[in-house]
């Protein structure tokens, strides 16, 4: 589900990860179930990204670069964090493959409430 980014809050939506797609839109790319694990643990992790916060959103700028190394990041470390964390990581790499996949820079927010 893609809404525009304007107009409605992140707290309004579904508890996940949003990917702010080239158009402006939030896309839901990993619903939030349960877990100890945040958006800004990518940069705590892997030291990729800067972290962002929005309208008290928490989120996360990758480069093109970035998003690699996280693919790779989320291979290789797959045994060593939460399997929430990796699976979130796997969907923000899938979510930018799919939808913007030729976007240099890309935001995620989360909405874990």
């Amino acid at each position: 589900m893609a809404v525009q980014g304007g107009q409605v809050s992140l707290t309004d939506l579904d508890p996940g990860v949003y990917l702010v797609t080239p158009s402006g839109a939030f896309d839901l790319v990993f619903p939030y179930d349960e877990g100890d694990f945040h958006l800004s643990d990518i940069f705590d992790y892997f030291e990729l990204g800067e972290v962002l916060e929005e309208d008290g959103a928490p989120g996360i700028e990758l480069d093109a670069r970035e998003v690699k190394q996280l693919k790779r990041m989320a291979r290789e470390y797959a045994d060593d964090h939460p399997p929430e964390f990796i699976a979130m990581c796997r969907a923000m790499v899938q979510a930018v493959a799919d939808t913007a996949p030729d976007e240099d820079v890309v935001c995620f927010y989360e909405n874990f409430s």
